[in-house]
């Protein structure tokens, strides 16, 4: 049923009655089928993350330097049985999303590597300089021994990509759009952080936002091969600098009176601005895949 209005010389036709009753019943019903979702994917991380920490008692079991690999292969594990779990209900295989070896994979992987050491390369420069530190080479170290000691953070970055990437982020993304699948994930993942001690700055502008950049890169390349790369890289290039020659860092910081120091990212205000950078970054990469696609 419908009536018009007349003000001054036009008329305004308003829906009313059933169309308008229709009209707020189909918004609610679609709120309850997002909301019901949203839960979703958020039961299947905090599922993921419980039995994570339930099988990180395991990793004191291994030698002490295999201990962070241990860590990152009983993460993996709990992450694929999260999966299998909630699959399994959903009578899914892990092909359906997305989750097998395709001959394209390590080819997305290296691009997102490549992607990730420059995006982070920046913003641990940018830090750096304004820190007011000196940069100097570890003569105890060379680039084949920092890739071997840092090879535990392959499986690292897989884990915490099918907790939050795969599974969560692809059931969002059908029911919700990639918009509200990209940053209900990215929240996620930055809650998860903070589960971990971070700091809610570094949880949300640092963890969160690289969720985004994370996110974007799994939608783009239709799996999680890309994000790992990503993942992988922008950990990779922050280890790659250390406060000591007495470890595998290839590259030691100091103040320029000569003292060492603990933190390098000890300032928050130092870090904030790349991060607040970053962030502008992955809204506008969002935004403008999401107007290439023509997608919401």
């Amino acid at each position: 049923m419908c009536i018009f209005i007349v003000t001054g010389e036009f008329f305004h036709k308003l829906p009313l009655c059933g169309t308008l009753t229709d009209l707020i019943m189909k918004e609610t019903f679609q709120f309850k089928f997002r909301t019901k979702y949203i839960l979703k994917a958020a039961l299947f991380c905090f599922v993921f993350t419980g039995i994570f920490i339930t099988f990180s008692f395991l990793k004191s079991l291994a030698p002490g330097k295999f201990e962070r690999l241990a860590h990152g292969v009983l993460g993996t594990i709990a992450a694929v049985l999260t999966t299998f779990i909630f699959i399994k209900f959903e009578k899914k295989t892990f092909a359906d999303i997305g989750l097998i070896f395709e001959k394209s994979t390590l080819t997305k992987f290296f691009l997102g590597v490549l992607s990730g050491i420059g995006i982070m390369g920046l913003s641990v420069l940018y830090v750096i300089y304004y820190s007011d530190l000196t940069i100097n080479s570890n003569t105890n170290s060379n680039i084949l021994n920092f890739l071997f000691f840092t090879l535990p953070l392959i499986p690292l970055a897989f884990m915490e990509e099918v907790g939050f990437r795969a599974y969560p982020l692809l059931l969002l993304k059908d029911k919700t759009g990639i918009r509200n699948s990209v940053i209900i994930t990215s929240t996620l993942f930055a809650l998860y952080h903070i589960a971990n001690g971070w700091t809610i700055q570094n949880s949300f502008l640092g963890a969160g936002v690289w969720g985004i950049l994370y996110g974007l890169a799994a939608i783009y390349s239709n799996g999680i091969s890309m994000s790992t790369g990503l993942h992988y890289a922008a950990n990779l290039t922050t280890s790659a600098f250390g406060v000591s020659n007495n470890s595998f860092n290839i590259w030691t910081l100091k103040q320029k009176n000569g003292d060492t120091l603990e933190n390098y990212q000890s300032s928050e205000m130092t870090t904030l601005i790349p991060q607040l950078a970053l962030l502008i970054f992955g809204i506008i990469c969002m935004e403008w895949y999401l107007r290439k696609k023509n997608y919401q």
